[in-house]
């Protein structure tokens, strides 16, 4: 955790030294004149706080001004979300997240927002979902293990996930169904806290990506039992996917962009796409997302719309099934 804290921490020092170091090409087209916030709805040391804070550093070389990392967790991101949702459409306050956030949590619970009420501004990272289990659990040896003893009783096996609605809660529910199991849910502000969980024994498994967890099972402390996606992850070589272990199809390959507030003018949204695609191309980023396990790279506004609109087909079917339920 302390080689997690100093990254982060450095993530952090770097992002506020951007317009030091950026040019000033972009402030003299009128935006950006001021800092920019990337409000991030998770607690700090997840996934969506890791990708927020390398994406940071290289927008704020590109703006030529300082690009600030605010964590606002809970509600299943929703809380975050509706800070944005209210905040001058401007450009200056973004949302870094997940389709989930958007568009499934409004599902299960009455939010002050809808997919409305924001821009997408482009896609920047997307991360393999991993299953999780502690070192030297003597249950779960192997995955068939843990099919195993989840398929011995109902709710035996106790499940953390990062918050209703987010990816890694669909995941939980698409394996459920695969193996016709039911879980205890755990629901977490974000996987930096379900980690701590799992590591201390309060939970049996979490569902997790491997941009957050990699770190731990780098160390040895926690062990990936399969990959939740439809092929193996370059960084977990040898962990096969849930497919490939005879159970079946999963998808929960976690796609992070960023959102501006609806309203947002026209031209400040193409500025902020193209600055986007320039810093996710910067060799910083590239590398950071590589070394934390996950894929920097660029999605234009459209494709993220096509991602929001697969998103919010699953959480409107699993809600309609009675499975999609807020905390």
């Amino acid at each position: 955790m302390q080689i997690q804290r100093r990254k982060l921490l450095q993530l952090s020092a770097l992002a506020g030294l951007g317009g030091a170091v950026g040019t000033q090409a972009w402030a003299q087209q009128g935006f950006a004149s001021k800092p920019v916030t990337i409000v991030v709805p998770f607690a700090p040391g997840g996934n969506t706080d890791i990708v927020a804070r390398t994406v940071a550093v290289a927008l704020g070389k590109v703006l030529g001004q300082s690009v600030v990392v605010d964590n606002r967790a809970g509600a299943g991101g929703s809380i975050g979300a509706m800070q944005v949702a209210r905040a001058a459409p401007d450009g200056y306050t973004l949302l870094l997240c997940g389709a989930g956030v958007v568009v499934t949590v409004p599902e299960m619970v009455k939010t002050s927002y809808s997919r409305s009420s924001f821009a997408p501004i482009g896609l920047v990272n997307k991360s393999s979902m991993v299953l999780l289990t502690r070192k030297n659990d003597p249950r779960f040896k192997s995955f068939k293990d843990l099919v195993a003893y989840a398929r011995s009783g109902e709710g035996k096996l106790v499940a953390a996930h990062s918050g209703p609605g987010t990816p890694n809660h669909l995941a939980l529910l698409q394996l459920e169904t695969l193996l016709g199991a039911k879980f205890t849910a755990v629901s977490y502000k974000g996987s930096g806290p379900a980690l701590i969980d799992l590591i201390g024994g309060q939970v049996d498994v979490h569902f997790d990506q491997v941009t957050s967890s990699l770190q731990h099972i780098k160390a040895g402390t926690l062990v990936p039992q399969a990959i939740l996606g439809p092929s193996q992850d370059p960084s977990l070589p040898g962990v096969q996917t849930v497919a490939e272990l005879g159970f079946g199809q999963i998808d929960g390959t976690t796609y992070v962009g960023v959102l501006a507030p609806a309203g947002t003018p026209k031209d400040v949204q193409e500025k902020l796409s193209a600055a986007l695609a320039q810093a996710v191309k910067d060799p910083q980023t590239v590398a950071s997302a590589r070394d934390l396990g996950s894929v920097a790279f660029w999605g234009s506004p459209q494709e993220f719309t096509r991602a929001l609109d697969a998103e919010y087909a699953l959480a409107t079917q699993a809600t309609k099934d009675g499975r999609l339920k807020a905390d």
